[in-house]
């Protein structure tokens, strides 16, 4: 991922060694589909404006993949993602439905990228979701959305990854239904303007979003903060 980042970053066609970088990065790739599958994406990355191409590598940094990387690996030990139906909250471009893809043989049928920035959900759609007919892309605030939808379907997993962008979590919390199987990030890091609801460790964050059954609660230390993640039922 670290040399699909440094792809994404570059203008088509410079420096002169980056086909040969791209033409390594997938002979190097032993799963022959998921060669074609980055291939395709560096590809469609090109066609994106400079300004949107560098916003699509912010997303592809060592932070941002570690920490979906952490939330796949202990999300799949407890949960068969084959037969869910993944909501993901602030999915930004859908960099986790693209890694669930890249790293699972047996994905999710259906995978949704939810955000409120309109601009991040055309941009991912059409980086992303124009290479996979198993995720889609929605405009809508966390606050506002239909839970009772979700509890209804006994396969769903609501993926929250922002809950440090949430000035209410007990409120948004509480409008999740009782028993929703759900996964929950959040951070330390209180230097960005817009995370509003920073906590310093899990505890906090279980008394924020209190679950009736706790799956998997752990931290991830990256640079500059910590990750804190709970899965469990609401």
């Amino acid at each position: 991922m670290g040399t699909l980042w440094r792809l994404t970053e570059e203008h088509p066609g410079s420096p002169p060694g980056r086909d040969a970088d791209l033409a390594r990065l997938v002979e190097e790739t032993l799963d022959p589909d998921v060669a074609r599958q980055v291939e395709a994406l560096v590809r469609r990355v090109d066609e994106l404006e400079p300004e949107d191409r560098e916003r699509f590598a912010g997303s592809i940094d060592e932070v941002q993949v570690r920490s979906k990387l952490w939330l796949i690996r202990e999300l799949t030990q407890r949960v068969d993602l084959e037969g869910t139906y993944v909501v993901v909250l602030g999915a930004w471009f859908g960099i986790l439905p693209l890694l669930v893809n890249l790293t699972r043989r047996r994905p999710p049928a259906r995978m949704i990228c939810v955000d409120i920035d309109a601009t991040a959900v055309n941009l991912g759609r059409r980086a992303i979701g124009s290479l996979y007919s198993n995720i889609e892309y929605a405009v809508a605030d966390a606050m506002d959305l239909d839970y009772g939808v979700l509890a209804n379907d006994q396969s769903s997993v609501l993926v929250n990854t922002i809950c440090e962008h949430l000035s209410d979590a007990p409120e948004w919390w509480a409008r999740v239904h009782p028993g929703q199987l759900a996964v929950l990030q959040s951070n330390n890091y209180d230097r960005c303007r817009d995370h509003v609801n920073c906590v310093s460790g899990v505890e906090e964050m279980k008394a924020q979003t209190p679950m009736t059954e706790v799956l998997f609660e752990g931290a991830l230390r990256l640079p500059i903060f910590d990750r804190f993640m709970l899965i469990g039922h609401r």
